[in-house]
C-alpha cells in the first residue's frame, strides 16, 4: 500500500509540474525570444493540456537587394531622420504561414474579376491556425484593385508634382533629362527643404499622361498577383499578429512563431500502447484490414510448392512453354511487297523440277497402312508406338473399337 501511494504521488507531482510548465511556457518564450520578432496572437494562456507543448519555429527574412522577401512601402521619421520601412512579400509570408501551421482553403482562396469588369479584381484568402486549446482560429480577408480608381490617383499625383515640383532627387534628374523645366527650392512631403524640378508648362500634360501610362501598364500586368498577395498578407497578419511594416533593423531579427504540438509522455507504457492502437486503427481505416490467408491444400500425388522451386532455366527447351513470338513481341502482320518478277524457267526445266519435287514428297510422306492417307510425323510416331503400325486418326478409332 505504501508503494502504491508513493507511485501515485510521484505521478501526480509529474503531472502538476508539467501543467505548471505549460502554463508558464508563454512567459518563458517572451523572455527567451525577446530579441526576435515574436509573432504570438495571445499573451496569456490560462491552461494547456499536459499532452501538448509549445514549440517555437524561427524564420529569417532575406534583407538583401532583389531577395523577393520584402519590398519598400515608404519611410517613417525616427528622431530627426527618415528611415525606409518595408513590408513582407509573398515568399516570406508563405514561410511564416508554414512555420505557424496556417492552412489556406484552396476553395475560398483565389481571385476573380468583379462583375466581369477586367479593370476590377478581387483577391480572397481564407486561413486557419490551431490554438493551444485545440480549436481552430479562422480569418477571411480580401483586397480589391480598381484600375479606374488607380488611374485617378496617378493623375492627381503627377498633377501635384507639376504644381509643387518633383522633390525626389532621382525622379527629378530623370524628368529633367526628358522634359523642359527649371530647378527651384521647395519642400518635400516630409517638410524638408530640397531643390526640386518644375516641369515647363508646355510639357506638363505630356509628363502627366506618360506617367499615368507607365504606371497603369505595370499595374495592369500585376493586379491579380497584387490583389491575392494583399489578401494573404492581411490574413496572415490577422492570425499571427504580424505588423504591416518593418524597418531593416527589425527585419534582420528572426521571426519567432510559437505553435502547439502533440507531445505526450512516451515513457508511459499505457500511452505507448494507446498510440500504437491509434496508429493501427488509422491504418486500417485508410487501407482496410487484410484478411487472414488460408492454408494451402497440398495433394500427396503432387510435388509440394514449399519443397520445390520452379527454375525457368530447367524448362528453356520444353516445348510446352515454347512461343511463336520473338522477344515477347507480337508478330508483325505480313505485308504484300512488290518484288521484281523472276525470269520464268523454260517449260522443259519447269516440268523436270516439278517431277523431282513430287518424287521427293512421295519418298518423305508417311502413309496410313489401312487407308493409304498421309499422316503427320507426330501421329505416325504415336501410332507405331501404340499399335505397332502407322495408322491415321480414323483408322486408329476403328482399330480401338
Amino acid at each position: 500500500m505504501y508503494h502504491y501511494l508513493t507511485k501515485e504521488t510521484r505521478l501526480f507531482s509529474q503531472w502538476r509540474y508539467k501543467m505548471n510548465s505549460n502554463n508558464n511556457a508563454l512567459a518563458e518564450i517572451n523572455k527567451k525570444y525577446a530579441g526576435c520578432n515574436l509573432l504570438m496572437p495571445m499573451s496569456v494562456s490560462a491552461q494547456m493540456s499536459p499532452f501538448y507543448k509549445v514549440t517555437v519555429m524561427q524564420v529569417q527574412a532575406d534583407t538583401s537587394d532583389n531577395s523577393g522577401d520584402i519590398f519598400k512601402v515608404g519611410s517613417i521619421k525616427v528622431g530627426k531622420n527618415w528611415e525606409p520601412v518595408f513590408s513582407p512579400a509573398k515568399p516570406l509570408l508563405m514561410k511564416i504561414a508554414a512555420a505557424a501551421g496556417i492552412q489556406f482553403d484552396p476553395t475560398h482562396t483565389g481571385g476573380e474579376y468583379v462583375s466581369g469588369d477586367k479593370n476590377v479584381y478581387r483577391g480572397r484568402a481564407y486561413g486557419a491556425m490551431k490554438e493551444p486549446d485545440g480549436t481552430w482560429k479562422t480569418h477571411a480577408d480580401e483586397k480589391i484593385i480598381n484600375l479606374h480608381d488607380a488611374e485617378d490617383n496617378y493623375r492627381l499625383e503627377f498633377m501635384d508634382k507639376c504644381l509643387k515640383g518633383i522633390a525626389d532627387e532621382k525622379q527629378a534628374k530623370a524628368a529633367a533629362d526628358m522634359f523642359q523645366g527649371e530647378w527651384k527650392p521647395a519642400k518635400d512631403k516630409y517638410g524638408d527643404q530640397v531643390n526640386a524640378f518644375f516641369v515647363a508648362k508646355q510639357d506638363q500634360q505630356q509628363y502627366i499622361e506618360r506617367g499615368i501610362l507607365v504606371n497603369m501598364t505595370l499595374l495592369r500586368k500585376t493586379m491579380c498577383e497584387k490583389a491575392l498577395t494583399g489578401a494573404i498578407l492581411r490574413t496572415i497578419r490577422a492570425l499571427t499578429g504580424l505588423k504591416g511594416t518593418y524597418t531593416i533593423g527589425e527585419l534582420k531579427k528572426p521571426f519567432a512563431i510559437p505553435r502547439v504540438t502533440f507531445s505526450p509522455d512516451y515513457n508511459d507504457p499505457q500511452i505507448r500502447a494507446a498510440v500504437l492502437r491509434q496508429g493501427i486503427s488509422a491504418t486500417s481505416e485508410l487501407f482496410g484490414s487484410a484478411p487472414e490467408a488460408a492454408a494451402p491444400v497440398l495433394n500427396d500425388s503432387m510435388p509440394s510448392v514449399l519443397e520445390s522451386t520452379f527454375s525457368p532455366e530447367n524448362f528453356a527447351d520444353n516445348p510446352a512453354f515454347a512461343s511463336e513470338n520473338v522477344d515477347g513481341a507480337l508478330p508483325e502482320p505480313q505485308q504484300k511487297m512488290d518484288m521484281p518478277q523472276a525470269r520464268q524457267p523454260e517449260p522443259e526445266k519447269q516440268t523436270r523440277a516439278a517431277s523431282n519435287q513430287s518424287q521427293a514428297a512421295e519418298d518423305d510422306a508417311m502413309l496410313c497402312e489401312m487407308c493409304g492417307h498421309s499422316v503427320t510425323p507426330s501421329v505416325y510416331k504415336y501410332s507405331v508406338n501404340k499399335f505397332g503400325r502407322p495408322l491415321c486418326m480414323v483408322c486408329q478409332k476403328e482399330v480401338q473399337q
